[in-house]
């Protein structure tokens, strides 16, 4: 064995001769020992040095061993060192309830056999040595416990500082998202109204790309919008009865012109088994369509993209929907397709430079498939296009909750009469208003804004109210 530290073992005996038998027995360079000749020198020694055993006589003038004994237990930093006491009187009940009684650990008989003594010192060295290990094992585990407690309440304060920083770039973006697109609206409604105008074609060209180029910025600053509204937990779903057709419908109509530029086909199937009308988010399942098929007619020269509406699975009034949209364009490296859904990811930057984009938009239709109780998936190979498979939730909604929506909406068109109803416009912006006069009774050029407010005012005439 090896020993990092002296082992210091005390004698305690009266006789000079007993000390120097003990010190032959117990020689070696792994202990060190000290001698006492009294009880008063060895409590002196207790106060210098720590002991890994201590072997007292028991008859010794003035302090004897057991008195000895009685004061090294009731001292607080030596009470648990192990006694051993060594007697020349034989092993009566007397003497073995004294030497015990006073906090021994073992009693030996003079003569004593060298062997044993030698054995059970060797034991309690040992469990020293175990001691003084769990102690140091203990002093350490509670230095790294302070030192994770500290490091944990830095880390703590370092999570409030990046939470607060979060929450106020989210509040940031939002509200720079909002005034940015207020005027913008306003913009377009204008641009909208000149371009209805008598134009010579120079001037219609260039109000063209006027209007493109509003419209990319607005979808820009739609989806840090909608980004900086997932970040902060705030995006909510509209759930309401909607026709799945229409919404598919709406969509392909948005892009059939790119896709006859293009020369692409695009084409869509809706499963025989889906209801006509279900309970969601349309809205939501829309711009998640427009993000896919607006990519797919991107990234896609020849062929088409194809839309395929299916029903996975039924429980109750609870449906999933399964809607795969494919495309035979330049598909994706098996490398890159984990970059697709991270927020202000492109695959390169080269693509950034010719198709443009801010990244956002898949990142986007994921967080809004998976706030519909869905996940989104992709399948593609290089040059060989690409297959996007998302899934949603929704509800069944019955024919009968359809006749009655239509009985109110009938009830409602009785009350306010069959004439054109009025229509308040509230808003702090005053472009906004103007457009919205100017396009009083010209709803099939308005725009998207004013499509949206139309179909709000359409809502109010159904909303249970008597009047308006």
């Amino acid at each position: 064995m090896g020993f990092h530290e002296p082992i210091h073992i005390l004698l305690v005996d009266d006789r000079p001769e007993n000390l120097l038998a003990l010190e032959a027995v117990l020689d070696s360079e792994m202990y060190t020992l000290i001698k006492a000749t009294s009880g008063e020198e060895a409590l002196r020694y207790l106060l210098k040095y720590d002991f890994a055993v201590i072997v007292l006589d028991v008859q010794m003038p003035g302090m004897d061993g057991i008195e000895t004994a009685r004061l090294i237990k009731a001292r607080d930093k030596t009470k648990d060192i192990p006694i051993i006491f060594i007697s020349a009187n034989s092993k009566e009940a007397e003497h073995l309830f004294a030497g015990y009684s006073a906090g021994a650990i073992d009693y030996m008989v003079k003569p004593f056999i060298p062997q044993i003594l030698k054995s059970k010192i060797e034991g309690f060295v040992d469990m020293y040595q175990t001691n003084n290990r769990i102690k140091a094992q203990s002093m350490q585990l509670h230095q790294k416990t302070q030192e994770l407690e500290k490091i944990n309440q830095e880390l703590i304060i370092a999570k409030e500082a990046a939470e607060s920083a979060v929450k106020a770039k989210t509040e940031f973006l939002a509200m720079m998202s909002h005034e940015i697109r207020t005027p913008m609206n306003g913009v377009i409604g204008m641009i909208d109204l000149l371009m209805d105008s008598d134009l010579q074609d120079e001037q219609r060209e260039y109000t063209s790309i006027i209007r493109n180029s509003a419209d990319a910025l607005i979808t820009i600053i739609n989806d840090i919008l909608d980004f900086s509204k997932m970040e902060s937990g705030k995006m909510e779903l509209e759930e309401y009865p909607f026709d799945l057709r229409s919404c598919i419908q709406e969509v392909f109509g948005l892009f059939s012109g790119e896709a006859s530029k293009k020369n692409l086909k695009l084409s869509y199937f809706i499963e025989d088994r889906i209801p006509a009308m279900v309970f969601g988010d349309m809205g939501r399942l829309r711009q998640v369509l427009m993000n896919l098929v607006s990519n797919a007619l991107k990234f896609t020269n020849e062929g088409g993209v194809y839309l395929v509406a299916s029903l996975a699975n039924v429980e109750g009034n609870r449906l999933t929907l399964e809607f795969t949209v494919k495309d035979t364009g330049i598909g994706i490296s098996a490398d890159k397709i984990d970059r697709l859904f991270k927020p202000f990811s492109q695959l390169d930057s080269s693509m950034t430079r010719r198709y443009g984009g801010t990244g956002l938009g898949l990142a986007i239709s994921k967080s809004l498939v998976q706030l519909m109780g869905g996940d989104i998936t992709v399948e593609s190979q290089e040059k060989k296009g690409a297959t996007f498979v998302f899934t949603i939730c929704v509800q069944t909604f019955e024919d009968e909750d359809q006749r009655l929506l239509e009985d109110d909406y009938n009830v409602k068109l009785r009350v306010h009469g069959e004439s054109q109803p009025n229509i308040l416009v509230v808003d702090d912006h005053r472009l906004i208003g103007s457009c919205w006069t100017v396009y009083s009774g010209r709803w099939e050029s308005r725009p998207i804004w004013l499509r949206t407010v139309s179909r709000l005012s359409r809502w109010w005439l159904k909303a249970p109210h008597s009047t308006i």
